[in-house]
């Protein structure tokens, strides 16, 4: 059976190292896309020695953020500019790609607040643009932080000819928007993690991967600095210990969830019931948890089933 293969090439490309983005946008430009993007400087920021957006805002404010898009390369480029809100992956970093759900408990998220002006930018071949986005604050005083991103992607040598092989490179950009209403140390106003809840467990199939996952919430309006979070899964009957994991370094974005996975591998789910026991350990603080939960007959049946890691025995 012939089947179509699509092969993504994805470079993400950020220029914002406080918030664990990597600084290469100059460097790299004419071999990623062949183009780079700079914020313009904003009268309300409040450090000018980093490279995103952290801005202090009064309450009801009206501002716009600018950004540079310089084309380096000898075609024309259209750049889509998109904002996305900060969340945390399962690799235990901060995410502005804009792919993950937000959290319930994130009520006011930068994308409702920051708009750009068009989405789409035409840029002359070896010229500059300017991407402008509208800022409308919230009339109510924010505690802590908004924190998100801005996105520019270009999507390029899209090649649908051969119907066995489709092959698309994206390459984007993203420069970090902190957002505050306070007038308060630059670190000590997105350092402050208060409080951890643990929202639920359960098996389930990510990726093609067998997981049991743990959500970790930061229920806060602050960055959760870096932290090791540590756990082990035991069967309820006995407390035997059957799967361990440990990440290290883990940065929490603010009204997010941590999926905290345990990968059961090439090891097939079992159906019983279970206790999730965990800790998270940051300079200042230690939250353990504690979650018995269950796995189904049904569910190890579809997970097992539909996983990538099958093991098939002869005969």
């Amino acid at each position: 059976m012939k089947k179509s293969k699509i092969i993504f090439f994805t470079l993400l490309v950020c220029v914002s190292s406080w918030l664990g983005i990597n600084v290469k946008a100059d460097e790299t430009a004419q071999a990623n896309g062949g183009y780079t993007i700079e914020g313009v400087a904003n009268e309300h920021q409040i450090d000018p020695n980093v490279s995103y957006f952290y801005l202090r805002e009064e309450p009801g404010a009206v501002d716009q953020l600018k950004v540079k898009l310089i084309n380096q390369s000898d075609a024309e480029k259209t750049l889509h500019v998109k904002v996305t809100n900060g969340n945390t992956n399962a690799n235990g970093l901060i995410d502005y790609t804009g792919k993950l759900a937000d959290h319930k408990t994130l009520n006011t998220p930068l994308t409702s607040l920051l708009k750009p002006q068009e989405e789409e930018v035409k840029v002359p071949a070896n010229g500059e643009a300017i991407a402008t986005l509208d800022l409308k604050m919230p009339e109510k005083e924010q505690e802590g932080i908004i924190l998100g991103g801005i996105v520019v992607s270009d999507l390029t040598n899209k090649d649908t000819s051969n119907k066995q092989l489709s092959v698309e490179n994206t390459y984007s950009y993203t420069l970090g928007v902190v957002l505050t209403n306070q007038e308060a140390d630059p670190v000590m106003s997105v350092n402050e993690g208060v409080d951890l809840t643990l929202e639920n467990v359960e098996a389930k199939l990510v990726a093609g991967k067998k997981v049991v996952q743990s959500d970790i919430v930061n229920p806060n309006p602050y960055i959760l600095e870096k932290s090791t979070v540590e756990g082990e899964i035991l069967q309820a009957e006995g407390e035997k210990v059957v799967q361990t994991h440990k990440t290290e370094n883990v940065r929490m974005a603010p009204y997010s969830v941590y999926p905290f996975q345990f990968d059961w591998k090439k090891e097939e789910l079992k159906p019983g019931d279970y206790i999730f026991k965990g800790r998270v350990i940051s300079e200042k603080n230690t939250w353990e948890f504690t979650q018995k939960f269950t796995i189904s007959e049904e569910q190890t049946k579809i997970i097992n089933k539909e996983s990538t890691f099958k093991v098939q025995i002869p005969s």
